[in-house]
């Protein structure tokens, strides 16, 4: 870091307004629902051009207002406590992960992700086990979703002409919102992490030959294979719902995490064949592509993980060099 960001960006009154914008800034990103998921990204920005002291700058006026934004949306409602904390889970779970992964110094890229998730696990975990010990309010929660589903989804597909099996759909979102709630909290800490150590190191050539060098462990591969053979275990024996969702979720998020060591194999092939390409440059086009064009999209969302799984055997970065 050059000396005019260690000295507080130029100035006494360059780190409180720069700090009071990156709050601001996240705030707004939180409330305009498609950003949300990104929301942290002024806070990283911040702490990754600051001192680490200072963190605690953006991390906690931006704790508070985020619980203040949903207490007022939550306020008035029945179960007002439970319906808070569901509108919690996903924003302060990303905050979470952004601000342990920002105070980790050592450890390899798995164990400072493991330790980032921590939180958002542990919350979803005392969420199910508090469903599971009191049926009826979670049936309270779930009616009361599916009335307000039934409510708005019945009403357009009548205005369109739609004959459709609402009750069908609500139960269709519902496991997809189950299995890739966990999953989507992942990807989108592992977008604002990778931001936040891009801007850290924004300054040092060898930064894409660092991104190049990532792997996990080669026995994470278990935690894949045991996951899956737990999902399709529900396949062949009785297995309720929920557990099935669990186990499906944890598949899906082992797959984003090979994913990340998929994309550092492509950076490998980038810079072995001295290529002008810099990762986030392949990241934004593995976006693009993934989203915006069909049927290349499938190429991407496959194959992507796939050199993830097929590094952790075969070592390609290396034989692709040679």
């Amino acid at each position: 870091m050059d000396e005019t960001l260690a000295n507080g960006f130029g100035g006494e009154r360059g780190p409180r307004f720069y700090s009071v914008f990156s709050v601001i800034a996240s705030f707004v990103l939180l409330s305009m629902g498609f950003t949300s998921l990104i929301y942290t990204l002024p806070l990283l920005d911040f702490v990754a051009r600051s001192r680490r002291e200072e963190r605690m700058k953006v991390f906690l006026p931006s704790f508070l207002l985020v619980v203040g934004r949903s207490v007022y949306y939550s306020w008035g409602l029945e179960n007002f406590l439970l319906w808070l904390v569901l509108d919690l889970y996903v924003p302060l779970s990303l905050l979470a992960a952004g601000f342990i992964w920002s105070i980790q110094r050592k450890g390899g890229i798995g164990t400072r992700l493991f330790w980032s998730m921590v939180p958002s696990a542990l919350a979803a975990l005392i969420l199910g086990v508090v469903f599971f010990m009191d049926r009826a309010l979670f049936d309270a929660i779930y009616f009361s979703l599916k009335d307000a589903f039934v409510s708005i989804m019945g009403g357009m597909l009548d205005s369109l002409g739609i004959v459709g099996d609402v009750d069908f759909l609500f139960t269709l979102m519902s496991i997809v919102v189950g299995v890739f709630t966990f999953p989507v909290i992942l990807g989108a800490s592992c977008v604002s992490i990778f931001y936040y150590e891009n801007r850290r190191h924004s300054k040092e050539t060898h930064w894409d030959d660092v991104v190049a060098a990532l792997e996990f462990n080669t026995n994470t591969i278990w935690l894949l294979i045991l996951f899956l053979f737990l999902f399709l275990l529900g396949r062949f024996m009785p297995m309720p719902l929920a557990l099935s969702i669990l186990f499906m979720s944890l598949v899906v998020s082992m797959i984003l995490v090979y994913a990340i060591q998929g994309f550092a194999v492509l950076m490998a092939w980038i810079r072995n064949r001295g290529l002008g390409l810099r990762s986030p440059q392949l990241l934004f086009i593995l976006f693009i592509v993934s989203f915006l064009i069909p049927g290349l999209n499938i190429i991407v969302l496959i194959g992507v993980p796939l050199l993830g799984i097929l590094e952790n055997f075969f070592d390609l970065k290396t034989r692709r060099k040679k």
